[in-house]
């Protein structure tokens, strides 16, 4: 039977290497809190930096898009609108990055190479847009 399914405690005292393994993650969990209070930031989201940043990026960017309060007067985005579409283009790069990091391609068997290519091809779009805009985020 799966441990998932059984109750709490029993997950979580019926074995001595599941108790102390439990109190190890434990102890790392609340470690990395703090490193995230007092630092910014915590060893595991340096371990895996790409994902870290795309999960922080990809929410801020559509929460931008959602209730943004104006738009740069320079370039190409002299309107909301065309600030829309600029923030449209990043966050569907960094949408394609989240495919990419968590392999969505399981209904794709035969053209997952493909995908994930066309995927990275949009995201490296979306980063030159990422980088030329940085300042007006």
């Amino acid at each position: 039977m799966n441990d998932y399914f059984k109750p709490t405690y029993e997950r979580w005292f019926y074995n001595p290497s599941t108790f102390f393994g439990n109190i190890i993650s434990t102890l790392r969990w609340v470690k990395w809190c703090w490193q995230r209070a007092f630092r910014g930031w915590a060893d595991c989201d340096w371990w895996n930096m790409d994902a870290y940043l795309v999960g922080i990026i990809l929410p801020m960017l559509r929460q931008l898009r959602k209730e943004q309060h104006g738009y740069p007067s320079y370039g190409e985005a002299s309107t909301a609108e065309e600030w829309d579409a600029i923030l449209d283009r990043m966050i569907e790069g960094f949408e394609a990055a989240d495919r990419v990091l968590n392999d969505d391609y399981y209904k794709e068997i035969e053209e997952w190479w493909e995908a994930s290519k066309r995927d990275q091809k949009v995201f490296e779009d979306s980063m030159k847009l990422f980088g030329k805009w940085f300042f007006a985020l």
